[in-house]
């Protein structure tokens, strides 16, 4: 959807995973899990020795070591190809986060009580990506869309919050004082 030819646009993010730590991490677990599911399945089936005190059948251990590994596979491609897009137009705030969410979502200037652009801690929510929090300390729920990095724009509503995390938070930060009418000045 193009949104430039109704308004003028003020911002524009596209952040990836690529490059981030979860893309080293993925394939670290991935490379942990599958050794040790490939010992197991070497154990079991050459060796005959059972995994635990009750064995299995083998192709229900096959079975699962290849859901697994194919589990593994999709979550890394779909992060892979995961990407947070934010612009700011004359409208308001617009953005997606495919696979998560494929259509453009609109939060509209007049619905924003406050907003902050600040730096926030990834481990608060459990690591990047989509997050849900309910009943945080202000007692509204908080949806959260990062990919990277620990600063982001809050967005505060009557009883909820939402989180987009940003690699330019001083560009950011200008394009929602220009988005709500603040003049630059009154901050100095």
């Amino acid at each position: 959807m193009n949104y430039t030819k109704e308004q003028k646009e003020i911002f524009r993010e596209e952040q990836r995973f690529s490059g981030s730590p979860m893309m080293w991490i993925f394939p670290l677990v991935f490379v942990v899990s599958a050794g040790g599911l490939a010992y197991g399945m070497y154990r079991q089936l050459s060796l005959e020795k059972p995994g635990a005190n009750h064995p299995t059948l083998d192709p229900v251990f096959i079975l699962t070591v290849s859901f697994l590994l194919f589990s593994w596979v999709v979550v890394w491609f779909a992060s892979a190809k995961s990407r947070l897009e934010v612009f700011i137009d004359g409208e308001g705030i617009h953005f997606r986060f495919p696979v998560f969410i494929r259509k453009w979502r609109t939060v509209k200037k007049e619905t924003i009580a406050r907003y902050e652009v600040q730096k926030y801690s990834p481990l608060a929510y459990a690591g990047w990506g989509y997050r849900r929090k309910n009943r945080s300390w202000d007692g509204r729920n908080e949806i959260v869309y990062t990919v990277r990095g620990k600063m982001g724009l809050r967005l505060y509503f009557s009883h909820k919050r939402l989180l987009l995390g940003t690699q330019r938070p001083e560009a950011l930060d200008r394009a929602m004082k220009k988005l709500m009418g603040e003049n630059e000045q009154n901050d100095g």
